[in-house]
């Protein structure tokens, strides 16, 4: 007897999962980009080894932004951490004591 295959088979709305792009691994680059004071950084690379997990057991793209997003996020990360490190140390008072401007 004569089946129509379409019939048995569930309508396919949306997009398959493989040709999607992991939306954690966007977010992952752009916030390490924003790096918001080392807190950006952090989310960044949280997300970016998160996405990397998500993309493998899934199958979406992304991979290389979510590399990225771990990348950029560590180099930014250490780059916050130096600029802190600077201003902590040209503002602090030293110590120097007395006087109006601190000589």
């Amino acid at each position: 007897m004569f089946t129509n295959d379409t019939a048995t088979r569930a309508p396919g709305y949306g997009t398959p999962t493989a040709d999607r792009i992991s939306k954690m691994a966007i977010w992952s680059l752009i916030l390490s980009i924003l790096t918001l004071g080392g807190l950006g950084s952090i989310a960044g690379i949280w997300l970016g080894a998160a996405a990397r997990r998500r993309i493998a057991e899934t199958g979406e793209r992304g991979h290389g932004l979510a590399t990225a997003g771990i990348i950029v996020g560590v180099i930014t990360l250490l780059t916050a951490v130096g600029y802190w490190i600077f201003i902590a140390m040209h503002t602090s008072g030293g110590g120097t004591g007395g006087g109006l401007y601190g000589y």
